[in-house]
């Protein structure tokens, strides 16, 4: 057995340089495979978070805000517009419609207010329903108390706050990742907005523009089961002042968004696989026919027609294992260290993928990458070296 792997490590030595070729080819072929799959499921993970964490059947707001609430939707891009609140009662009494709840943007400036820049959301704790669904009911109370609710990018300090206008508030519950916006929004209850602007004011940090209750940035809008969404839209579209946005618009998006990321990666993950096979294929080829006079060398001392095989296998399953192993760890290095450039590029949502995915992605692909060697040398082996010479 020692002389079997004595064998194989003077096989790969004695060619340093072919072997760390095949080596790279492994390596190029992990890396970018890796890469790419937890990029475009984390993408995937980000639409769909996005579309989960809506809610709202529909949104309405101020005239003219409409992209600027699906680019706050969709991207980490803070925006404001305001409306009066008189038409939370017009939406209300629209025929069709089973919940709206308001909301009201206060834009920060930069991180000069808080310890960080965030966007702060107020939100009406009594009627909302996209929000709180996501949060332990016992914490509920203590936002309308002054707590916060925060997105998951967000950082609070050891003691659970989070500073405002020079004031620490206490963070309630701190919200999973969505890959949106929201992850770095603070919530709070619209109840304590005036309590807030007067922090603000006090602090020398005021907002770019003085909020009160009355000012309302968006409305969510849920609609009874069974009723056309289109007609609620149109007959919201009617209200003086505003723009609908619709949820199936926000999914559109989503989807233009996703599928415009999603299928370079698929054809660049197909490209590759194919061109590195064709590679190894015909490297594989050159390199075992060169190896002729070896493997006779071999079979005169003695060496089995099994041995021979296993040697040349084990071999190319070495190197193929080593430069897996090596892209593979690279490439999920580089997708964490490249994180925020991704998620700032990215048309659509981002977020990291699961613990358990990141170990199935890992798992597949350093499996599928460090059997195409094997593979691609096994045929080479059957028509390169004829039956007499192993026999």
């Amino acid at each position: 057995m020692k002389t079997f792997h004595r064998l194989i490590a003077k096989s790969i030595s004695s060619k340093i340089y072919r072997s760390i070729g095949l080596i790279l080819i492994g390596v190029i072929l992990s890396y970018a495979l890796v890469f790419v799959s937890l990029v475009s499921v984390g993408m995937e993970h980000g639409a769909g978070n996005v579309a989960n964490r809506m809610g709202a059947d529909l949104i309405v707001v101020p005239k003219g805000s409409g992209k600027d609430l699906e680019r706050l939707l969709l991207t980490a891009k803070k925006n404001y517009f305001y409306m009066d609140e008189s038409v939370l009662d017009k939406i209300r009494n629209t025929k069709g419609v089973s919940k709206v709840s308001p909301q009201t943007f206060l834009m920060t400036m930069e991180a000069t207010c808080c310890d960080q820049s965030v966007e702060i959301i107020g939100v009406d704790m009594d009627s909302d329903f996209t929000i709180t669904p996501w949060i332990d009911n016992k914490y509920l109370k203590s936002i309308e108390n002054g707590e916060i609710i925060v997105g998951s990018k967000v950082g609070i300090k050891e003691d659970r706050t989070f500073k405002m206008f020079g004031k620490e508030f206490k963070v309630a519950s701190v919200l999973e990742e969505s890959g949106s916006s929201m992850d770095e929004t603070v919530f709070v209850s619209r109840n304590k907005m005036d309590e807030i602007m007067t922090f603000a004011k006090a602090a020398g940090q005021g907002m770019i523009k003085d909020v009160t209750k009355k000012d309302i940035s968006a409305v969510l809008v849920k609609v009874q089961d069974g009723v056309d969404l289109q007609r609620i839209t149109a007959t919201l579209a009617k209200i003086e002042s505003v723009d609908i946005v619709n949820k199936d618009r926000v999914s559109e998006k989503l989807t233009s968004g996703l599928k415009d990321m999603y299928i370079p990666c698929l054809i660049f993950s197909v490209t590759i696989i194919i061109v590195t096979v064709l590679l190894l294929y015909i490297i594989y080829f050159i390199i075992i026919r060169d190896r002729k006079k070896e493997i006779e060398v071999l079979r005169i001392i003695g060496v089995s027609r099994k041995d021979v095989k296993n040697i040349l296998r084990n071999e190319i399953i070495l190197i193929s294992v080593v430069g897996s192993a090596i892209g593979t760890l690279f490439g999920t290095l580089s997708f964490f260290v490249l994180f925020e450039l991704i998620d700032n590029v990215s048309k659509v949502p981002f977020t990291f993928p699961r613990l358990q995915e990141n170990i199935l992605i890992i798992a597949i692909v350093f499996i599928l990458t460090a059997g195409l060697g094997p593979v691609c040398s096994t045929v080479s082996i059957k028509r390169v070296c004829p039956k007499e010479i192993l026999e």
